[in-house]
């Protein structure tokens, strides 16, 4: 492959054209008096320094514009989901196809994600390319954006610059991390015999609701033999969810509750954190999983299974904030009027009022059996006292769990953070983890 083509293959289709600006204006002036010099006074002197000087002059716009037609970048992220604690990192790619080198190039990063910057100056001969990695251990989850950004290159004499800008940006979402290490119960729901839903499971249950043809993917152990020899051909069955094993997810994201405002251990990430690693453990123990809380705007994400709902809810908890005004009372009476009867619901909440009891009974009566999780106010920094209210939620027939500050880690350490594993193939096609020093 020529040089031309490893260009063209690199360039970014919505990238922008290549603009070529005047770094320094005291040469241009400098050419103005030597030329007005060998004009009004005719002499060999004025001519040589005009010739000369005129010649550096244009020899630098034409160094600058050999690269604008012949430099070129491109960025590559590694991974599109990260959790707080993982590493973000991106691939950057030069490419230098002209004839003279690039003695200095900048790389110009828009980009607005906590703690990573990508700004780096680096040099590329002519005919050459370069490619290097930069990454940064994510800090903060949330919607954010990479780029957009530009390379910034000029002559060796530092008059001209030339600048290609790359207008596009990436979105990512850092979500919160899932802990596996939590103790905390989950609720088994309450109905009266097996309750049958309306949609179709992924996976096998004690509810066979009808069959259906057979499908590539389909385990062999669904297979219904009966009918597959009457009919001759392979029939399965198709399972029913069972409605008892949903399980609803509430946070309560009302601010005056809240302590620690905008810190890794404050009530906010703590609930958010616990409410992403609960939904985890749920959906592995093939569970359907809904979340519902009231910030500055509703969140309700309706029951699913697989990996695809633990997506829907890690992308809704990556973006809700703890800014609401609706108290958890009106959160519980709003949960009853959507959750099934048979459900079960995980109730986080950093309130040490016992106002909301009525309506949690109400849920209750609903046929929505729940189990409440107190972050304890005073380990956070706060006032007031969760064994009180723990002890009215008992006294009401429910679970109830204390949550403290620190019980649950919200991040990586500093050691871990000292470096990262990547997996390498060896020369026998082998893959095997090796541990990057970090940067």
């Amino acid at each position: 492959m020529s040089a031309g083509q490893q260009a063209s293959s690199a360039v970014q289709p919505d990238e922008s054209k290549p603009t070529i600006r005047l770094r320094l204006r005291l040469p241009v002036l400098w050419l103005a008096v030597l030329l007005l010099g060998a004009v009004l006074l005719p002499d060999r002197v004025w001519t040589t320094l005009l010739i000369g000087f005129g010649g550096l002059f244009l020899v630098a716009f034409v160094w600058v514009w050999l690269l604008s037609r012949g430099l070129y970048a491109s960025r590559r992220l590694r991974f599109g989901w990260v959790a707080v604690g993982d590493r973000l990192q991106e691939v950057f790619r030069l490419v230098n196809t002209s004839d003279v080198p690039a003695l200095w190039i900048e790389i110009v990063d828009e980009s607005n994600v906590p703690g990573y910057q990508a700004a780096v100056v680096r040099s590329l001969g002519s005919k050459q390319s370069d490619q290097w990695r930069e990454s940064a251990v994510c800090l903060r989850r949330g919607l954010f954006h990479l780029g957009p950004w530009e390379i910034r290159s000029g002559d060796p004499f530092g008059i001209f610059t030339v600048t290609r800008r790359y207008p596009q940006q990436q979105e990512i979402i850092i979500h919160p991390p899932i802990r596996g290490d939590l103790t905390l119960p989950l609720p088994q729901g309450q109905s009266s015999g097996r309750t049958r839903a309306r949609q179709h499971s992924w996976q096998a249950n004690i509810n066979a609701a009808s069959l259906r043809e057979y499908h590539p993917a389909d385990p062999y152990i669904w297979i219904h033999w009966p009918t597959s020899a009457r009919r001759g051909e392979l029939f399965v069955r198709q399972f029913d969810l069972d409605a008892a094993g949903e399980i609803w997810i509430l946070l309560d994201l009302e601010a005056a509750k809240q302590l620690g405002e905008g810190k890794a251990e404050g009530t906010e990430e703590q609930a958010i954190l616990l409410a992403a690693s609960l939904a985890a453990r749920a959906l592995n123990s093939t569970r359907g999983v809904g979340l519902v809380a009231h910030g500055s705007r509703p969140w309700i994400v309706q029951p699913g299974f697989g990996q695809g709902q633990q997506w829907k809810i890690l992308r809704a908890l990556a973006l809700m904030t703890a800014d609401g005004d609706v108290p958890l009372a009106a959160a519980l009476r709003d949960l009853s009027h959507i959750a099934r009867r048979g459900a079960a619901a995980v109730i986080i909440t950093p309130s040490d009022e016992t106002s909301w009891l009525p309506e949690l009974t109400t849920l209750a009566r609903s046929g929505v059996f729940s189990n409440v999780i107190l972050l304890d106010r005073p380990s956070f920094g706060g006032e007031g006292s969760s064994l009180t209210v723990r002890e009215a939620v008992q006294m009401l027939g429910f679970n109830a769990d204390i949550f403290h500050q620190g019980d649950i880690d919200a991040g990586l350490d500093e050691e871990e953070r000292q470096g990262f594993w990547e997996f390498k193939v060896t020369s026998l096609g082998k893959a095997v983890a090796v541990k990057r020093p970090g940067q």
